[in-house]
């Protein structure tokens, strides 16, 4: 797990590396990780969930995202000031402070403090993407990264009744961390030792995989192939 530090710390470069991509960047540029989104759709968005947590740790309840300026030469400064409002809210809050979030009891600022790094990584990879640059997540946020859909996303969606449980999980094995390694269960709780394959890269690799990105190295496969097939079918979200 990352300090409370740590995360603020990656939180705040990589908004600042997304800001100077935003202002740099043709807008227009599609996102190839993001079908049918252009590089100023990505920063509305992104912006929106940077609001959208920040209303929820300042009132403690969910509210509708704020929505994106129309024009896109107006998202990049539109972004910087989500961003900066956010990061003081994040860094200003008591850490166990209570707010509203989707993730399980108890539910604190911390909980955003941990999402909203993760969220800013792979979408600053998205528009790295979008404008050619390869620049890999960190190994220990990644495998953070893993860490929480394996402990947050996932379980949601099995309890949520998204998704099936598993009829057996998946374990996953980072090769350049000490995390890990960890098992997508087949209840969804993340802690069934039975698993029908194992998945096995990078954190930056497996991450990327649970998120259904392109490029970069793939994991490796060991086991019941199309069991890894259906679980990758899954989609994440809030």
């Amino acid at each position: 797990m990352l300090t409370r530090d740590e995360l603020l710390g990656s939180l705040a470069r990589d908004q600042a590396a997304f800001v100077a991509l935003l202002r740099d960047a043709d807008l227009a540029a599609p996102v190839p990780d993001c079908p049918g989104w252009t590089l100023a759709d990505l920063g509305g968005h992104l912006g929106s969930v940077h609001g959208w947590a920040r209303d929820a740790v300042e009132t403690g309840a969910p509210h509708d995202e704020p929505v994106a300026p129309a024009d896109p030469a107006a998202i990049p400064r539109w972004y910087a000031d989500h961003a900066a409002a956010l990061l003081d809210t994040l860094i200003t809050t008591p850490p166990g402070t209570a707010c509203w979030t989707f993730g399980p009891h108890p539910r604190t600022v911390d909980f955003w403090v941990r999402r909203q790094p993760h969220e800013t990584a792979v979408h600053l990879r998205d528009a790295r993407r979008a404008v050619g640059i390869d620049v890999p997540i960190e190994p220990r946020l990644a495998a953070d990264g893993v860490d929480e859909v394996v402990t947050v996303f996932f379980p949601r969606q099995v309890r949520l009744e998204r998704i099936p449980p598993l009829a057996a999980g998946l374990r996953l094995v980072a090769t350049d961390v000490d995390e890990g390694p960890w098992v997508l269960a087949g209840d969804g709780l993340g802690q069934d030792p039975a698993y029908a394959a194992t998945l096995t890269g990078t954190a930056e690799s497996l991450l990327l995989w649970l998120w259904h990105r392109e490029g970069g190295e793939q994991p490796a496969v060991d086991g019941d192939r199309s069991a890894v097939e259906s679980i990758h079918a899954t989609k994440l979200t809030p």
